[in-house]
């Protein structure tokens, strides 16, 4: 074992951890079904997800557009994104920042602090969802 103290070198941290594969993997998965969305208009395509609740119930539910706000983002049309899920937009920054929150952490071993860790967060986010999801179903 290597002592820092004396060397003033830190140990060699091997990249090829299984943790840093399976996040690199999701990562690279992540990446080929943003580009497909990107490359690929949602609407009427059989091999994207339709919503189990809105068929069943003929309500929105709150992530109902998601994939098509996703879709217009990714080509710009942000006025198109914001009328098919202003929900999916606001929550774009949030998704972005912990996915670079936890490859960052797992990459380096430094973690930003987790915003998500504090109760009072994840209720306020539960209790928005909730409420734009029955708020747009009012229209």
């Amino acid at each position: 074992m290597i002592d820092t103290t004396t060397t003033g070198v830190p140990p060699r941290i091997s990249w090829w951890t299984s943790e840093r594969l399976v996040v690199g993997g999701g990562g690279l998965a992540l990446l080929v079904v943003v580009a497909v969305v990107g490359w690929v208009e949602p609407r009427g395509q059989i091999f994207f997800p339709r919503c189990w609740f809105h068929e069943t119930t003929g309500l929105l539910c709150p992530g109902c557009g998601s994939t098509r706000a996703l879709h217009a983002m990714l080509h710009g049309d942000w006025r198109r994104a914001w009328g098919l899920n202003p929900l999916a937009v606001l929550a774009m920054p949030l998704v972005a920042g912990l996915g670079i929150r936890h490859l960052r952490g797992v990459m380096t071993g430094r973690w930003w602090p987790n915003p998500l860790a504090r109760g009072w967060v994840v209720g306020g986010l539960m209790l928005g969802t909730l409420a734009f999801g029955i708020g747009r179903n009012l229209r």
